[in-house]
């Protein structure tokens, strides 16, 4: 890349962002309301969210004009803002209404809204006293679908050679995500579609961004204890589902303890839970086949029933206006 020293005009950019056509809405505290204009699509250089990593976030996909499990994202965007100090100057009601609000304005049914709290703009110091005010950005933009073949054929999982989040709860999605991305590179590099981070003590932790649940030749479906990983929304929803399938006889039932790597390798199923994948199996990990390598019952059973929660499930839906 050859570094070009030369002023770009307004004009210019306007034309190349317009080609860029995946954000459809972006809306800031700091600029005062909502635009479809991609080049104010920004964030302040001197905001501390952007230079220190000083901020939270979170997601929530809509599908066909409903968002899913919205109340529990914003239940856990708060809890990430309040356990770093940051106080939302707005209720859980009021940025609700605003993203409905904005979904409905996009114009679009299907997309996922990113939403972030900063520490706020006003100083490139680390100190977080010396920001004006917190800043909230939503993110209104295209919902790509995961490759089909993740849940036709399954997918494939490699140990991270880096660990997860350091010393703040596990339980804050903070935007500072190195690790996360160092994760997935490594997984890329190995020819993986994902990773998974282990502790210290070789215990399976969590994906990059995916909780993991294991299970076992006795039927018992095992998670990682939450003082180590992300509760995760979907994680959250499924651990309900998993009622239903224990009644069915698919599970034996559902147990919070430590899962040594090795009981992934020999397991009878490894599961992934994420917004966007909702369930998918892994199939190959470190090289090791699953099971017999192919997406078993119990992932097939959760993905229906995510695929009728989605659908139907009123409760955990949020229409647009």
């Amino acid at each position: 890349m050859k570094l070009k020293f030369r002023e770009v005009k307004i004009s210019e950019a306007q034309e190349k962002l317009s080609r860029e056509n995946d954000f459809y809405l972006f809306y800031s505290t700091y600029l005062g309301g909502f635009t479809r204009d991609r080049l104010l699509m920004s964030v302040p250089i001197d905001d501390h969210i952007v230079h220190r990593g000083d901020g939270v976030f979170d997601n929530a996909l809509c599908i066909e004009g409903n968002y899913y499990l919205l109340d529990q994202h914003i239940d856990r965007f708060f809890f990430s803002a309040n356990a770093i100090g940051i106080l939302p100057p707005f209720s859980r009601a009021d940025l609700k209404q605003l993203l409905i609000r904005l979904g409905t304005a996009s114009g679009k049914k299907n997309f996922i809204a990113r939403f972030f709290l900063s520490r706020g703009h006003g100083s490139m110091s680390v100190y977080p006293h010396e920001a004006i005010s917190p800043n909230l950005y939503v993110l209104i933009g295209k919902s790509s679908p995961p490759p089909e073949r993740y849940f036709k054929s399954g997918m494939i999982a490699a140990t991270s050679p880096f660990g997860m989040r350091p010393p703040i709860s596990p339980q804050v999605k903070s935007v500072n995500y190195l690790s996360n991305a160092l994760m997935e590179l490594a997984a890329k590099n190995s020819g993986a579609d994902a990773a998974i981070a282990v502790d210290q003590n070789g215990n399976i932790t969590e994906g990059s961004n995916k909780n993991v649940a294991v299970v076992g030749k006795d039927g018992v479906m095992r998670v990682p204890p939450f003082d180590k990983i992300l509760r995760g929304t979907t994680l959250a929803r499924a651990l309900e589902l998993a009622e239903q399938l224990k009644k069915k006889n698919i599970i034996a039932g559902v147990s919070i303890e430590n899962i040594p790597i090795s009981e992934a390798y020999n397991a009878s199923e490894v599961l992934f839970f994420s917004t966007s994948l909702f369930a998918a199996s892994v199939v190959k990990y470190d090289g090791r086949t699953i099971s017999d390598g192919k997406p078993g019952k119990v992932w097939k059973n959760f993905y229906d029933l995510f695929q009728k929660d989605i659908k139907s499930n009123k409760k955990l839906l949020t229409p647009l206006k």
